[in-house]
């Protein structure tokens, strides 16, 4: 049985998360049918010199619920500062996957004098493009219709979250195997109980606002990293983002998809470790 995680009560529902490590925070926000467990490698390599901060978002992980006032993603970002304030934390850096770099990007813009600084991994802060739309949206309707994430799904959904070789990769690489089956057990282990407030989450997620053009007013240091060999984000993407926000790195990682802080962990962090010691943020 998983250990209880630590929430704090927002709107009377517990936002749970993770929290381990000393030093200058680390918030880290996951995205999409994920949760705070997928930085775990991240936690690892930068608890000694960090207090690491992991959210498990409404519907996600251990926080099997949702607010009612709970409506899209700016919401999500409140709550997350509200996070902080019960835990007495001024100043962080914010790492964000997917929809979470979305939500991180919404936590700069609403407290700009709190963020020192700002990761986004395979993230896009624009309109989600329509192809992502639909196929998101079919996914939705089959859990909606079955109130469960059925085996085929899990695979389907498994499949697009890592690189297009990740099958081929992991028959010589353990590490990557039992990865993948973990994210799919993680899928195919969703409570009924939580499937409301999941759908209810990626519909937020799905037809989320465009902050492409707030992000160009952005001044803190920025990294934004994309996987090459994914399904769901296209280097173009991060790319338009590099340009959006000036002074922004770009880190490409090769033989990587949606999750590439997964699949290629020593690299991702090597180079989140180099860009936050960069930062002064205390």
């Amino acid at each position: 049985m998983s250990t209880i995680l630590p929430s704090i009560i927002i709107d009377q529902h517990p936002l749970h998360y993770i929290d381990k490590g000393s030093g200058p925070v680390v918030v880290f926000c996951h995205g999409l049918l994920a949760n705070g467990h997928m930085w775990q490698a991240q936690i690892e390599a930068l608890s000694a010199q960090y207090r690491c901060i992991a959210i498990d978002f409404w519907g996600h992980g251990q926080s099997q619920s949702i607010p009612a006032e709970c409506n899209n993603l700016q919401d999500v970002a409140k709550h997350v500062l509200q996070l902080l304030d019960a835990l007495a934390i001024d100043n962080i850096a914010v790492i964000g996957h997917g929809s979470g770099g979305a939500v991180a990007a919404e936590m700069v813009l609403m407290a700009p004098t709190r963020v020192h600084a700002l990761v986004m991994l395979n993230s896009f802060v624009g309109f989600e493009p329509q192809v992502n739309c639909i196929k998101y949206q079919g996914f939705m309707a089959n859990v909606a219709n079955e109130q469960t994430i059925s085996d085929e799904l899990a695979t389907s959904i498994t499949e697009l979250f890592f690189s297009k070789n990740a099958k081929e990769l992991s028959q010589q690489n353990q590490p990557l195997t039992l990865a993948i089956a973990a994210f799919h057990q993680q899928l195919s282990h969703i409570s009924t109980q939580q499937i409301a407030p999941l759908l209810k989450f990626a519909n937020m997620a799905i037809f989320k606002r465009d902050t492409l053009e707030f992000v160009e007013t952005l001044t803190l240091p920025t990294l934004v990293a994309v996987g090459l060999d994914g399904h769901l984000r296209t280097a173009l993407e991060s790319y338009l983002m590099h340009d959006s926000i000036d002074g922004s790195q770009l880190l490409h990682i090769e033989q990587a998809g949606h999750l590439a802080n997964i699949e290629k962990a020593d690299l991702f962090n090597q180079h989140v470790i180099e860009f936050l010691n960069k930062v002064n943020f205390t």
